[in-house]
């Protein structure tokens, strides 16, 4: 079978619940760019309301990941899309009333953030109970697969409303489509963490444990922590996008669409290979070589000129980001014990997209003062440097192979 892990129903359905969520996520994402840069002219203010979303995920992240490793995870993550659906339904009235100020969106992008960072860990540490263990790499890459899908059509659809003067639609899809992954979440037999797992210590040393075991093993200590390096030097080109198609292509709400949607095309199309060649989950060269070419890509899209060479570039950066982060997921998931794998995972998050409101004000800051172009190729070459210094320093990163840990993971855990 191609796609192994489809042959489970839960996963099936709880891939569903995943598409929903992310079409209504870029559909804000990309509605709430547009607003917050036609309310501002600012790309720092623009930065701004990236990194303020992101706030909760610095702060918080690890103790999301306790959670996920302690409660119910069905439960959570019906209540935290539950209060997502909420944060966006205010944001669409307060568009459609046309009453939305500028701290309105700051306000809600936090409270939004905050229900995101409670779930994010949970939803991760969910795919590999609801999966065979040696089709785990497979479920990582057929959820970046839908997760890129909708990247493609959901911006799309929301430059159409954005040029067509819908721009509270985005909102309003976003507070349907969450509300719907609640119904679905809360249909889904997930199983509850073992009552064996769920040890009830003082927090902190959950938290203790879980920094201790990534400690221990260098190469995992490597493969959690460098995903601070595109978080603070590559992500922002995401929050400066609109800032290209108005200023620097001038292309509008339609290029916005365009060159969202060639980083989905280009992602689709890496998570697919991804989960057809690598069912197992790739390997650390992988994860390696994927990251150096999406620095070339970043940079190349950063001092173009021209709107279809942008659109190859993100379309290239999106096929290799989406190789590297689903390689990185898979290698965190067989390389940690079960009791453990919640609050590993957190730290992931924490260095994955925690990093990223930091880079956004700072990258927005200097980008009011050197230009994004100069920001964003600074970012890509800096990546590219820290991906050679890794593969020469620690090379048994490299040599680390999904499938090969797959089976170690299997081994009961001693009690």
């Amino acid at each position: 079978m191609v796609f192994p892990a489809l042959a489970s129903p839960i996963y099936r359905r709880f891939l569903l619940a995943s598409m929903v969520a992310t079409l209504g996520g870029f559909m804000q994402a990309t509605a709430q760019g547009w607003l917050v840069l036609e309310l501002t002219n600012s790309p720092a203010l623009l930065g701004l309301a990236g990194s303020v979303a992101g706030l909760p995920t610095l702060f918080l992240a690890v103790v999301a990941g306790v959670l996920a490793d302690r409660v119910d995870r069905r439960r959570l993550l019906v209540l935290t899309n539950l209060a997502g659906a909420a944060c966006a339904a205010v944001l669409a009235i307060l568009t459609s009333l046309g009453v939305v100020e500028y701290w309105h969106v700051l306000a809600l992008a936090f409270l939004a953030g905050l229900a995101l960072t409670a779930q994010m860990p949970a939803s991760q540490a969910v795919v590999s109970t609801i999966v065979d263990r040696t089709s785990i790499g497979n479920a990582v890459a057929m959820n970046s697969a839908q997760y890129n899908l909708m990247r493609i059509l959901a911006p799309a659809a929301a430059g159409l409303f954005i040029a067509a003067g819908s721009l509270a639609l985005g909102f309003w899809v976003n507070a349907i489509a969450l509300a719907v992954v609640s119904l679905i979440i809360a249909s889904l037999a997930i199983p509850s963490p073992r009552a064996a797992d769920r040890v009830q210590a003082a927090l902190w040393l959950d938290l203790r444990d879980g920094i201790r075991f990534v400690a221990s093993d260098r190469a995992l200590a490597v493969i959690v922590l460098l995903p601070a390096i595109p978080a603070l030097f590559v992500l922002t080109y995401l929050t400066f996008i609109p800032v290209y198609a108005r200023d620097i292509l001038a292309t509008g709400p339609a290029g916005l669409g365009l060159l969202t949607g060639s980083i989905g095309v280009g992602a689709l199309a890496g998570a697919l290979a991804t989960a057809a060649l690598r069912p197992s989950g790739g390997s650390g060269r992988m994860m390696l070589i994927g990251l150096a070419i999406v620095g070339v890509a970043l940079t190349t899209f950063a001092l173009s000129q021209d709107l279809r060479l942008s659109m190859v570039a993100l379309a290239v950066q999106g096929a290799c980001q989406v190789a590297y982060y689903a390689t990185t997921n898979t290698l965190i998931q067989v390389l940690v014990p079960a009791r453990l794998r919640g609050r590993v995972l957190s730290l992931y998050v924490l260095t994955s997209i925690g990093l990223i409101p930091i880079a956004n004000l700072v990258g927005g800051a200097i980008a009011e003062r050197v230009g994004v172009p100069l920001v964003l190729a600074a970012g890509g070459l800096i990546t590219v440097s820290v991906v050679a210094a890794v593969a020469l320093l620690e090379p048994r990163v490299a040599h680390l192979r999904a499938s090969t840990l797959s089976a170690v993971a299997e081994a009961p855990e001693p009690t």
